[in-house]
């Protein structure tokens, strides 16, 4: 399948069949993400429009609804698309997204092991992380994670993206991709992929893992240290909280999600010949 190049959010192009489009309103915080099609309507809170009145208008035009309501129509940023999109089971959403692309310096023209395709949160900011001229390689064992992720892909960038490919692998038997500057890991166990390092990740590159607990984020902790091979190995929590601007008054939201789970970093060097004595903590 050929890959039809998607306008980016800010791109002044009409809007097209395909892409997700969002309806905002004045004064209402949560706007309506739909994928626009070349039939049928958008039902936004007993307010309809049709798919065919929508194809070509310029991102921020303005609707008004036969109930005189007003709207605006605009290209969502990749951070609405991902909290929004279809999915069947927890993503890592933006808070950790922009860590993960930052701490593990993750550059234009990379190569990257995602393991846990998942429905394809991270995989989208990594794509665009990565540029045309990057490699993604995404390991996934479960159905219905690889179609919805390639599904979640295709819906952005308007097709498969060229520079990604989703592989039916299970990680923890081995890494077949070579000369990786980083690997991602969102898996239950990630200490088991780190014997397969060796060969695959390249001396210098990181290694990041996303851990929903602190249990998990020990073991791993303990396992890079004991492979010899891992220097520099730090771990974030990242806290988000939302706050609603009124005309009248500011207060936080009142449904946050603070902890969805903890993150760790380390670097590949050349290592001990031996393993080195247990470090004292």
């Amino acid at each position: 399948m050929r890959r039809m190049e998607r306008a980016q959010p800010g791109s002044p192009e009409g809007l097209r069949v395909g892409e997700p489009i969002e309806l905002l309103q004045f004064g209402k915080p949560k706007p309506y993400l739909v994928v626009l099609k070349a039939q049928g309507t958008v039902d936004v809170r007993g307010h309809r429009f049709a798919h065919a009145d929508l194809i070509g208008l310029q991102p921020g035009s303005r609707l008004v609804s036969s109930a005189g309501q007003e709207f605006f129509v605009v290209r969502p940023t990749l951070a609405r698309w991902v909290e929004s999109m279809p999915r069947f089971a927890k993503t890592i959403y933006p808070k950790e997204a922009g860590p993960i692309l930052l701490h593990a310096d993750v550059f234009p023209g990379a190569r990257v092991l995602e393991a846990g395709l998942g429905s394809g949160g991270l995989t989208l900011s990594l794509l665009r992380a990565l540029g045309p001229q990057g490699r993604l390689f995404s390991y996934d064992l479960r159905a219905r994670s690889l179609k919805q992720g390639a599904d979640n892909v295709a819906l952005w960038y308007g097709g498969p993206h060229p520079g990604h490919t989703i592989r039916e692998h299970d990680v923890y038997t081995g890494i077949p991709d070579r000369e990786l500057d980083r690997i991602v890991l969102d898996l239950p166990e990630p200490w088991q992929v780190v014997p397969h390092t060796r060969e695959a990740l390249r001396t210098g590159g990181i290694l990041c893992a996303f851990l929903p607990s602190i249990t998990q984020a020990h073991e791993l902790s303990n396992a890079l240290r004991d492979s010899g091979r891992f220097a520099d190995i730090r771990m974030l929590e990242t806290l988000q909280r939302p706050w609603r601007l009124g005309r009248r008054s500011v207060r936080p939201e009142t449904e946050t999600t603070p902890h969805t789970g903890f993150l760790i970093f380390a670097r590949h060097v050349v290592g001990r010949e031996a393993p080195a004595a247990p470090e004292a903590d």
